[in-house]
């Protein structure tokens, strides 16, 4: 495994558990943002070429969308980053009190989308991420993973809300396993995987599977959401 693929894992498995702050406790919350923070400069470090030749060569459509999404989560990272550093709470002198409630919503969105948009730069990248494993993804548990996924962004989490404002405070189950926490992360991950690889194949002029893939993904969303309803949380 080469270094660049090192920290993509380390990058992604640190967002897996800073987006499960009820488990963690905030303390380390914090510390593990500020190690997440240091591994994505490092990222940035090991693809200084890739930001050297954005303004060179052609641009195809797949080009178009796979530089504006990792140019927002480059955004989004650096935001929820410093937003999370004016709120800390361990670190009181790193606190700016006055830009305390901006931060927050700034976090809070920031902080949901960057997760979004990490599983869809995954998914964009599939290919050249997982080598062979292309030729057999998405399998049936893929699938079934995206579709739950799926549920549990809209139907149990909630996330778009927060991402785009309209609730302006999260709502944690601390009551939640920490094992279910943990597993609906990585589902929702795996769906914005699936969704970006998918989106990858239309990109490149491939229609049929794609769109197949993507309605049995919504198939088991759908029978999630009949079988197991809607948390009465919000």
């Amino acid at each position: 495994m080469t270094s660049r693929r090192i920290v993509d894992v380390l990058l992604t498995l640190a967002l897996m558990l800073q987006m499960s702050s009820q488990v963690t406790g905030q303390e380390a919350h914090e510390y593990n943002g500020i190690i997440m923070f240091c591994v994505f400069l490092v990222h940035q470090w090991l693809n200084r070429r890739w930001y050297g030749a954005i303004l060179s060569g052609k641009y195809t459509l797949f080009r178009a969308v796979s530089t504006a999404v990792t140019l927002t989560l480059t955004a989004t990272f650096i935001t929820t980053a410093f937003s999370g550093i004016i709120m800390s709470e361990n670190f009181p002198a790193l606190n700016i009190e006055a830009l305390t409630s901006f931060a927050r919503l700034a976090h809070l969105s920031c902080s949901y989308l960057s997760f979004v948009l990490m599983g869809v730069h995954l998914g964009l990248h599939w290919g050249m991420i997982a080598g062979r494993v292309k030729a057999s993804w998405p399998g049936v548990l893929a699938v079934i993973a995206a579709g739950y996924g799926l549920y549990a962004f809209v139907s149990v989490n909630n996330i778009a809300s927060y991402i785009f404002l309209i609730n302006e405070f999260a709502f944690l189950d601390y009551d939640k396993m920490p094992a279910l926490v943990f597993l609906e992360n990585a589902a929702m991950m795996t769906f914005w995987t699936f969704t970006g690889y998918q989106v990858s194949k239309v990109l490149t002029g491939k229609f049929a599977r794609p769109c197949a893939a993507m309605i049995c993904a919504v198939a088991v969303f759908v029978v999630c959401r009949l079988v197991l309803g809607v948390p009465e949380v919000f």
